[in-house]
């Protein structure tokens, strides 16, 4: 009984140690999130609010686009921007999956309703003129973005954050521009409005998946090898 025991420790060490060293272990999955509000600036509404989530998975992201702002019904989004961190280089990365269909990613993004920003954003999911599939309050924007190597937390934290020449706005690494505002009560005031963001880390941390680092399985494995070979020796 005994040995049978030694040789499943010794099986579960050498495949534990064999996945890491042979390059078995698929990259964690983790998610990102991000949150947007505006616009600050006295001729242009205020009480916007857009939030972001990001599920990743290898080389895969997938965006979720959230118009939330309630007291805006009729809010479309006009233009969402983002940064990705130096590492990510734009050639490296294709988009897909668009819901509503119809949006497209251009790069480098040219920024509407929000001054100009210098250096601009990197990246720009546009509503192309013409096309009806707006995103509102009750419609999300959806897109993937897949790189031609495993996403890591830093290719989103340590994106830029860019400030605009209208000084009121602060710096953000996301941005948005959201038109048919509601202007009732305030006298003057534009219908469309600019929204800033950051990438929020998912419940303060980093929304790290379940699977194990590298080199926390390596470090089991051969636990469980040398377990394995010091009960051998003692029998």
């Amino acid at each position: 009984m005994e040995t049978k025991i030694i040789k499943h420790m010794l099986l579960a060490g050498f495949l534990s140690s064999t996945a890491i060293f042979g390059g078995g272990v698929q990259a964690a999955s983790f998610s990102v999130m991000g949150s947007l509000t505006g616009d600050p600036r006295t001729a242009n509404p205020d009480n916007l609010f857009i939030n972001v989530g990001i599920s990743v998975v290898d080389t895969v992201a997938s965006w979720t686009v959230d118009v939330s702002s309630p007291l805006h019904p009729n809010a479309k989004l006009d233009e969402f921007y983002f940064n990705l961190a130096s590492s990510v280089s734009p050639s490296n990365v294709t988009f897909g999956g668009f819901s509503p269909t119809g949006w497209v990613i251009n790069n480098p993004a040219s920024t509407v309703g929000g001054g100009n920003f210098n250096p601009t954003f990197i990246f720009e999911a546009v509503d192309p003129p013409g096309n009806t599939n707006n995103v509102t309050n009750a419609v999300d924007l959806l897109f993937t973005a897949t790189l031609n190597r495993n996403w890591t937390l830093d290719d989103f934290y340590s994106a830029a954050a860019l400030q605009s020449t209208e000084a009121t706005l602060p710096a953000g690494q996301l941005g948005a521009h959201l038109q048919s505002l509601n202007t009732a009560g305030c006298s003057g005031c534009s219908d469309s409005g600019f929204l800033v963001g950051n990438y929020t880390r998912n419940g303060g941390g980093g929304g790290q998946g379940s699977v194990p680092e590298p080199s926390v399985v390596a470090l089991l494995g051969m636990g469980l090898l040398g377990m394995g070979l010091t009960r051998k020796s003692k029998v």
